[in-house]
């Protein structure tokens, strides 16, 4: 996949978040979004995900049908147990979805907490949750706004090697504020 971004800019109250954004991303690459707080990350995420239009500018190559993503909220269904989370986006025709689902939560959180509801889970087993839920749907390019919020710094080793083992040849965008983060996803950082 090859994504061109050209001459976006979006406003908010005659207030420009993004000014003329030209990026070229290309699949095999994890991209680092990096910049203080309100400097449009989640704003351009949100135009790549067709939840917010852009002012003016163009982008090529994208095809919404194949993103995936994880908010800086979880978006879980609070009821539901981790394996119902994750199952629920998966595509139904996959063999064993639920035996899948199971092994991948396996890999981030203990197996006692996969078949309660997630409500009762801690910030950083539900923040393992949705990021294993983005990478288990069929995608081409994966949209991660801030992944790492409450996890600590051992499992946030665990899910970084997750990350690039399941995103492998496909084209990621991650927003942090942490320059460590870049380093340890092997990062393209990209200042906005």
């Amino acid at each position: 996949m090859e994504l061109v971004i050209s001459q976006l800019s979006k406003s908010f109250d005659g207030r420009f978040v993004l000014d003329d954004v030209n990026l070229h991303l290309v699949s095999g690459n994890i991209y680092c979004l990096m910049g203080p707080s309100g400097s449009g990350k989640t704003t351009l995420f949100h135009i790549l995900l067709g939840l917010v239009y852009a002012d003016s500018g163009e982008i090529n190559g994208l095809d919404k049908e194949r993103i995936s993503a994880v908010f800086q909220e979880n978006r879980l269904c609070e009821a539901f147990t981790p394996v119902d989370n994750v199952t629920m986006v998966m595509p139904k025709s996959l063999e064993n979805h639920k035996s899948k689902a199971r092994e991948a939560l396996k890999r981030l959180l203990p197996d006692e907490s996969l078949d309660r509801p997630v409500s009762t889970l801690s910030g950083g087993m539900k923040r393992r949750v949705a990021i294993i839920r983005a990478l288990l749907v069929p995608f081409d390019m994966v949209i991660m706004d801030e992944p790492f919020t409450g996890l600590d710094e051992g499992t946030k080793q665990q899910t970084i090697s997750y990350i690039k083992e399941q995103s492998a040849g496909k084209l990621v965008l991650i927003s942090t504020h942490q320059e460590e983060d870049v380093q340890l996803l092997n990062g393209i950082k990209i200042h906005l």
